[in-house]
């Protein structure tokens, strides 16, 4: 069995600067992707979560702005610095028991390549990713996923400095599909 959804990260102004005359308010959005995952039969099962980008992650700020956590089932954040690890960019090797519900996501932070203070480090006031997630590994039934996409809108492209204008979170649809 193989779950399937679509993602996009993005660190980037609302509308591109280049497009807005100086003065009105320009959000700058900061939006992940989150699959949170139950374990619903059996006892325990293993999976992989694995991220298919179209441009492997390369364009924009690159792979070194992307932060990969995972939730554990004590609701801990765990920073997850595998991600680029493999061949297969995702969480491999992921083990579940029943009852448990962890929550996997990506998201991009400016400030880990300095584009939070110097602007001239986004590529046209932004920069994202797109694409799509496969969970595989656990028989049909075993797993519940359901994917997120998280936003945020602050004043500026410093999370650390500029405030918070609104944040939202929308589910994002899936398919389950069998192999052939």
């Amino acid at each position: 069995m193989s779950y399937v959804s679509s993602f996009e990260i993005l660190a980037q102004n609302l509308v591109p600067t280049d497009l807005i005359p100086s003065g009105p308010q320009n959000p700058f959005l900061v939006q992940g992707y989150f699959v949170q995952v139950s374990l619903i039969s059996g006892s325990s099962a293993k999976f992989n979560v694995i991220f298919e980008e179209t441009t492997k992650f390369t364009q924009g700020l690159g792979k070194d702005a992307l932060q990969a956590q995972v939730i554990n089932a004590d609701g801990e954040v765990e920073l997850y610095d595998k991600f680029f690890a493999s061949t297969g960019n995702g969480y491999l090797g992921q083990q579940i028991t029943f009852g448990q519900t962890l929550i996997y996501g990506v998201q991009c932070i400016p400030g880990l390549v300095g584009a939070d203070v110097d602007a001239k480090k986004l590529p046209q006031a932004g920069t994202g990713w797109r694409g799509t997630v496969r969970i595989e590994g656990a028989s049909r039934g075993e797993l519940l996923a359901t994917a997120t996409q998280r936003l945020v809108y602050y004043t500026g492209p410093n999370p650390l400095k500029d405030h918070v204008i609104t944040a939202c979170v929308y589910g994002v649809p899936a398919a389950s599909t069998t192999a052939v």
